[in-house]
């Protein structure tokens, strides 16, 4: 496959471009620190409470899905055999 790249704002008001695997990293890396200050802001597990767990499975699924992007691209000229 190709190699993907995203375009990526910077806190020095620079656009660069990042490979699509260093940004789904960054961004896994932010979900994870969300639920962590989220259990530090309410001072309790996400797990306690079937709502925050709710959340915490969605931020996870969301994390999960970034991991598996590169593999669930379809790019012109590849077979997309199967998956109609």
């Amino acid at each position: 496959m190709s190699t993907i790249k995203v375009k990526s704002a910077h806190k020095d008001g620079q656009i660069k471009l990042e490979d699509l695997d260093v940004v789904c990293n960054k961004l896994c890396k932010r979900n994870n620190s969300v639920l962590f200050k989220l259990e530090k802001y309410l001072n309790k597990k996400l797990l306690s409470d079937p709502e925050l767990t709710e959340i915490r499975d969605t931020i996870l699924t969301v994390s999960g899905e970034l991991s598996r992007l590169r593999d669930n691209l379809v790019t012109d000229g590849d077979s997309n055999e199967g998956l109609q």
